[in-house]
C-alpha cells in the first residue's frame, strides 16, 4: 500500500515541479530568455551551417533569426508535450481513455494561457496566441502519445499473461 501511496504522490509531484519550471522560465525577462536560447542557436547554427561564419552579415542575421524562431517554439512545443502526458499520467483514475486525454489535453493548454498571460508581468515578454496554439498542440501530442503507450502497455500484458 506504501508503494502505491508514494507512486501515486510522486506522480503529482513531478507534475507540479515541471509546471514550476514551466513558471520560472516564463518568469525570465526577454534579456535572460534570449541568453538562454541563443546558447541553443548557436550550437545549432554551428552543426548545421558549419561555413556561417563566411556569409554576409545581412545572411547570418536571417539565419540566426529563423534558427532562434524555430528553437523558441520547439521549446514550447516541447514543454507542454511532456506537461500532457504528466498531466494524462496523474488521471490514471480515470479509465475512460477518450476522457482522460481529454482533460490532459485541455489542462495543459488552460495551463499555457495561464503560462501566457504570467508572461505579461516579465519585463519585456508578451502574451501570444500563437504561443498558446503551439503549446496546445504540444499538450494535445502529449496526451495522445501517452494514451498511445497506455495502450502498447495494455496490449503487451494480455499478450503475455500465461494461461
Amino acid at each position: 500500500m506504501k508503494k502505491i501511496l508514494k507512486s501515486k504522490a510522486l506522480r503529482f509531484i513531478i507534475t507540479g515541479l515541471w509546471c514550476l519550471m514551466i513558471f520560472m522560465f516564463s518568469a525570465n525577462s526577454a534579456d535572460t530568455s534570449s541568453k538562454q536560447s541563443g546558447r541553443i542557436v548557436r550550437t545549432v547554427i554551428e552543426i548545421f551551417i558549419p561555413d556561417y561564419d563566411s556569409l554576409s552579415d545581412q545572411r547570418q542575421e536571417q539565419i540566426s533569426d529563423t534558427v532562434s524562431f524555430v528553437v523558441r517554439k520547439s521549446a514550447h512545443f516541447a514543454e507542454y508535450l511532456v506537461l500532457g502526458a504528466l498531466v494524462f499520467w496523474c488521471l490514471y483514475k480515470t479509465e475512460d481513455k477518450r476522457l482522460r486525454t481529454s482533460l490532459a489535453a485541455v489542462l495543459a493548454s488552460i495551463y499555457s494561457v495561464t503560462d501566457e498571460v504570467h508572461q505579461l508581468f516579465s519585463d519585456g515578454r508578451s502574451c501570444e496566441l500563437r504561443d498558446v496554439l503551439i503549446d496546445s498542440c504540444g499538450g494535445i501530442l502529449g496526451a495522445l502519445g501517452a494514451l498511445l503507450i497506455l495502450i502498447i502497455w495494455e496490449k503487451k500484458k494480455v499478450l503475455c499473461k500465461p494461461e
